[in-house]
């Protein structure tokens, strides 16, 4: 695909009108499919650090040649330190071929041969600064140099993630919100209900 075609791409994903009207689940899922059709790429995933920054869990994976999603995969610290450093340092990981390459080859004995995985391009994810999530586009049998263009679109991918994060949060606040004021309106009710105002006049001054 080309860099024109890449751009008009993701010019298409920020025109959605979907960010105001999708579920986060629904968000991630069109990310991830649109993102494996524009660019050819068979495996494209939306990955999220857990609570402890311990673990990243795989919240939507779209496979093109099997036309499907899925989820659930973890990958945790202890197996893969040297991994999650490289995307706490900020920057994508592209390895054209990902059994070699100095951060990927910690995959080698599992999670590459297990998927069919040979080149992989990886962009962290950040929101208020700091990292939330990885964004990945994987190659599948013989792999293709990973060019400035992928690395582009991969990048502005992960800023539409990074606004449906904030997009979920706020609307999450103002879930939140409600259903405090919602209690504290039933509570009130419930205590009217309990001690009726029944003093008609009733006067909270000096006395006469």
């Amino acid at each position: 695909m080309s860099s024109a075609e890449l751009q008009e791409g993701i010019a298409c994903l920020s025109r959605g009108a979907y960010f105001k009207e999708a579920s986060l689940d629904m968000m991630l899922s069109i990310l991830t499919e649109s993102a494996a059709r524009m660019t050819g790429v068979e495996r494209v995933s939306i990955w999220a650090l857990n609570t402890e920054q311990r673990e990243l869990l795989c919240l939507d994976v779209f496979e093109l040649s099997a036309q499907r999603h899925g989820k659930g995969e973890s990958i945790p610290y202890t197996q893969y330190p040297g991994y999650l450093d490289a995307l706490r340092a900020g920057s994508s990981i592209a390895a054209d071929d990902a059994y070699v390459h100095e951060v990927t080859s910690a995959f080698a004995g599992d999670y590459l041969p297990r998927h069919g995985v040979t080149a992989v391009l990886d962009t962290p994810i950040h929101s208020r600064g700091e990292l939330q999530g990885v964004l990945c586009l994987e190659q599948v049998g013989q792999p293709q140099p990973w060019t400035s263009e992928h690395a582009l679109f991969a990048q502005a991918v992960a800023n539409l993630v990074t606004l449906a994060l904030v997009e979920y949060e706020a609307e999450e606040a103002k879930r939140q919100a409600q259903l405090a004021s919602d209690r504290l309106r039933a509570v009130f009710d419930s205590s009217r209900d309990t001690f009726p105002f029944t003093g008609v006049g009733m006067s909270f001054g000096t006395s006469q």
